[in-house]
């Protein structure tokens, strides 16, 4: 309509009318415009808040698991002392070997620590979140994680040398009884019932005993793992500190 009456003000040589109708095309693609920005912004808010949302729940989980990954890194130092005093007390296991193979087997247990973070990649892409103190504590949580993530990037070598004295006897029944797996929680069965022969496991112990590298490098793994339980403590108050602000922007914005 407007375009309509422009263009017959031109070929009339209406100036005044030209001018007005100039101002109100002008007018209109700017309000036009401003209009497209302002949904634009209003679907840009919702969307970040909705991500903010997905957000916080995936540092809860991340938590979570760091919490289930304490409890079994816990158990593993656990076992470990009590095989190094087995050791250093060199008094034998007689008739009560099983007990002593399976601590060793507990102390040889190991995982991976990796914390991802898809949803928060995603909100970087687009520029958010919004609020800077957000973003600095996810990167220093991020940074945290990464840090202590690094150590356990490759199983220690104790794992792989005590494993290989076990008698292959004692493989099968130990992960059928003492060994859980679930929804991704790993447990370590204490007390494990027997289910070997007392000489297959008084042999294992036998066999371990003997080697002259045991001791130090599950001396080497059972001191690390146990501060490394501390250490994941710290990399979830850097994520709950994360969570705090978040949960201050959620309830911020209606």
């Amino acid at each position: 309509m407007i375009l309509r009456r422009f263009s017959q003000a031109l070929k009339e040589q209406n100036w005044t009318a030209i001018a007005i109708e100039f101002v109100l095309l002008v007018a209109g693609v700017f309000l036009g415009i401003q209009v497209a920005n302002w949904n634009q912004e209003r679907a840009d808010r919702k969307r970040e808040r909705l991500l903010l949302a997905e957000l916080r729940s995936e540092v809860v989980e991340s938590i979570k698991q760091v919490e289930i990954k304490q409890r079994a890194f816990a158990q593993v130092a656990r076992s470990g002392a009590r095989a190094i005093a087995f050791l250093d007390a060199g008094a034998g296991c007689g008739d009560a070997c099983w007990p002593v193979i399976v601590d060793f087997f507990h102390a040889s247990q190991w995982q991976a620590v990796e914390i991802e973070t898809p949803t928060y990649e995603e909100m970087r892409r687009n520029g958010w979140p919004r609020q800077r103190a957000i973003v600095e504590a996810m990167d220093a949580y991020k940074r945290q994680a990464r840090q202590i993530a690094r150590p356990l990037e490759t199983p220690p070598a104790y794992r792989s040398l005590v494993r290989g004295l076990i008698p292959l006897a004692i493989h099968e029944p130990y992960w059928a009884t003492c060994f859980a797996l679930a929804n991704g929680e790993e447990r370590y069965v204490e007390p494990c019932p027997q289910t070997v022969p007392a000489a297959v496991s008084a042999a294992g112990v036998d066999a371990i005993v003997r080697h002259q590298d045991v001791r130090r490098v599950l001396t080497d793994w059972a001191g690390f793992i146990a501060g490394y339980v501390t250490s994941l403590e710290t990399q979830n108050v850097a994520a709950r500190r994360a969570l705090e602000l978040i949960d201050a922007e959620l309830a911020r914005r209606p």
